[in-house]
């Protein structure tokens, strides 16, 4: 009789452990496809973010329960708030994730119409040591993103930003560093005038992101 409990006993621990190693692999599961899910779409609202961050534009949330707020651009680092928010989802501080949009106002407008014309105007080049020619690109030439056509407004820019390179690099991390021929190393920078001629803007110098959204043409 105390053999027959004994193994009755063996057999309930037995089928405790192997419950438990279930509920163990279902939440490591869980809990991996929540972290992947929330690290995707972190990378797919990456050009919008740090779009936002480059226009100092508001960024307003809003859950599927109809809560929503904004988030200052002025006040701090948008990308950064937003990596909060996508790790406090992953280790379940919140049950949800954000939908993000760009608050668009005249000043961002007026942006585009900068990044516009720099992206057709600006041209960087370097003396070719092999013949000694200058060889000068747009700016979309030289980071290999195609015949560049003018962004009319927000949802156009961001299409533009989340646009891919062949090496699947989204544009706006390209326009990220812009150098000669889509590297780093310094370049010499000119605007091209209304009247063909070319005003300076650096001789030996990089441009980055927040360049482009400047009035370059003064």
């Amino acid at each position: 009789m105390e053999s027959y409990m004994y193994k009755k006993i063996n057999v309930a621990i037995l089928l405790i452990s192997i419950c438990l190693v279930f509920i163990f692999v279902y939440v490591e599961h869980t809990n991996s496809k929540r972290k992947e899910n929330a690290l995707r779409y972190y990378n797919q609202i990456i050009p919008i973010i740090t779009l936002a961050d480059v226009l100092d534009a508001d960024l307003e949330y809003s859950d599927n329960y109809g809560n929503k707020g904004i988030l200052k651009g002025r006040e701090g680092n948008l990308t950064r708030r937003v990596s909060d928010d996508i790790m406090a989802y992953i280790i379940k501080q919140n049950n949800h994730m954000y939908e993000y949009r760009i608050i668009e106002s005249e000043s961002i407008l007026k942006y585009i119409g900068n990044f516009n014309d720099n992206m057709k105007n600006i041209r960087i080049s370097r003396s070719d040591m092999k013949d000694g020619c200058i060889v000068k690109k747009t700016i979309s030439e030289g980071e290999g993103l195609g015949e560049f056509h003018e962004c009319n407004d927000l949802s156009a820019l961001i299409d533009y930003m989340s646009s891919k390179t062949a090496d699947g690099e989204y544009f706006i991390e390209a326009l990220d560093v812009i150098g000669v021929n889509g590297s780093d190393i310094p370049g010499r920078i000119v605007y091209i005038l209304g009247d063909g001629t070319e005003k300076v803007m650096y001789e030996n110098d990089t441009l980055n992101l927040a360049m482009l959204f400047k009035d370059n043409s003064r």
